[in-house]
């Protein structure tokens, strides 16, 4: 079994006691048998991690990790490490109506909402240099909180009501977001929600690419343009062009794109291909094999690949 490991920070890896190598932000390929017992120290002065890697943690991954199942083998990716530092620490606070709302640190990034009811929810360390803002949008109060990056907003009652990836965002009559995606084309898509006091609700968006892409890439931009429902159908040829309403159908419900892994070419040939993730329930997702073959610099077929 061929594992991956991907750590958003330099980590050192242990496997059974044994030193295997720094992880980080590029996946690292190690060759495994049987359970594990994982130990994993971050760069950061995080706390380390220590996991078995077994049938349980495949089947039901916690929460600090997210698992791609790639045929037999899979992706591990940590999604981050607890600050060592445990003390509590105020960051900023703000009131809206009868609630108020704190963001502070303790081992974490934590904003909690005191009022009528209680609520905790962990942000993130990008959130750690956020500011509380209120805003009004569609006349009803709200608070937002935005880093670089990321933007969540909460009712006057202190429900998270919004939380998202964010390159900007501006509150009025609706709430106008723009997210931006890593796709090799820059995938950037501009949202308007609306909002009753209770829920958020997608009213339309748009996503255009800001950067060309080659055409040995084309396949990548291809599959990035369907997730991020940009207009994909100017990468297929003329003939595919009228089809191109069942592409989302025959794709499925995916949530990310892939570059495939090594022994997938070494199985399967040069193939212009890209792994598809598709949820399988909590943090834990499965990797499907979609080619686009490629003439004259247009799609002309799709299909799937098995592998694994």
């Amino acid at each position: 079994m061929t594992l991956y490991f991907l750590s958003p920070v330099p980590a050192a890896l242990r496997l059974n006691g044994q030193y295997v190598g720094v992880i980080d932000c590029f996946e690292r390929r190690v060759e495994a048998q049987g359970d594990l017992l994982a130990e994993i120290t971050p760069s950061d002065n995080g706390l380390p991690l220590c996991f078995m890697i077994n049938g349980d943690f495949f089947a039901k991954p916690p929460e600090f990790a997210e698992v791609y199942l790639i045929g037999s083998d899979a992706l591990i990716k940590l999604r981050g490490y607890r600050s060592s530092d445990a003390a509590l620490r105020v960051l900023c606070q703000a009131r809206l109506g009868a609630c108020l709302f704190t963001l502070y640190s303790q081992g974490g990034i934590f904003v909690s909402c005191d009022g009528e009811d209680f609520s905790l929810k962990e942000m993130g360390f990008a959130f750690s240099s956020a500011r509380f803002i209120e805003q009004s949008i569609g006349g009803q109060p709200v608070m937002c909180l935005f880093c670089e990056g990321a933007l969540a907003v909460f009712s006057a009652r202190g429900k998270m009501v919004f939380r998202n990836r964010a390159k900007s965002y501006s509150c009025g009559d609706m709430l106008r977001v723009t997210i931006n995606f890593d796709t090799c084309a820059g995938c950037e898509s501009e949202c308007d929600f609306s909002f009753d006091g209770e829920e958020m609700k997608l009213i339309s968006g748009h996503t255009r690419e800001t950067r060309p892409v080659g055409e040995e890439i084309i396949h990548f931009a291809f599959f990035e343009s369907v997730l991020a429902r940009g207009d994909y159908k100017k990468y297929l040829c003329d003939e595919l062009v009228p089809q191109a309403d069942k592409v989302t159908g025959y794709l499925g419900g995916f949530v990310g794109v892939l570059v495939p892994p090594r022994k997938f070419y070494d199985a399967c040939g040069e193939e212009r291909a890209a792994g598809l993730v598709y949820p399988s329930g909590g943090n834990l997702f499965s990797v499907r094999f979609y080619a686009a073959d490629v003439e004259g610099g247009k799609i002309v077929n799709i299909r799937d690949i098995h592998y694994g």
